[in-house]
């Protein structure tokens, strides 16, 4: 599939994006923060959720017995996108192929937002690596 221009030129590493995923078990839509380096040469994205439900996040987190620097809070000030503080769990980084990304641009189902602050971008980065969950295999591309 050919990669529309207007993905071309916006797809990096900390693009946010909200739209549906398939991975997860809510129906609704989410903010996804693009994770890997880059991701139009790697033909895939690797993305993280985020969730405004920060204390479930971390209970959730820590019920797993893993660290809880792995849950990256984002505040409504530090990324003026949210309407809500909000956080990430970095244990959880989900694959989406670019074709699929491509698929949902066209059908209108992604609606793209700033990107990611650099230093967030950089806490979440930092957090995927350390986690014992993550894949090494995608740890190599973030």
């Amino acid at each position: 599939m050919a990669i529309p221009w207007e993905v071309r030129v916006s797809l990096r590493q900390g693009t946010v994006f909200y739209a549906r995923n398939r991975a997860l078990t809510s129906s609704e839509p989410h903010y996804l923060v693009v994770v890997n380096r880059d991701p139009l040469a790697q033909n895939v994205l690797l993305v993280v959720v985020t969730t405004s439900q920060i204390e479930k996040a971390k209970k959730r987190v820590g019920i797993k017995g893993l660290s809880p620097d792995s849950v990256v809070s984002i505040s409504k000030e530090e990324y003026s996108n949210f309407s809500k503080d909000s956080c990430v769990d970095c244990n959880t980084v989900i694959s989406m192929s670019l074709d699929e990304f491509c698929e949902k641009m066209k059908a209108k189902e992604v609606r793209s937002h700033d990107d990611l602050p650099p230093e967030i971008l950089t806490k979440l980065v930092e957090a995927i690596r350390l986690s014992p969950l993550v894949a090494e295999e995608d740890k190599e591309k973030i």
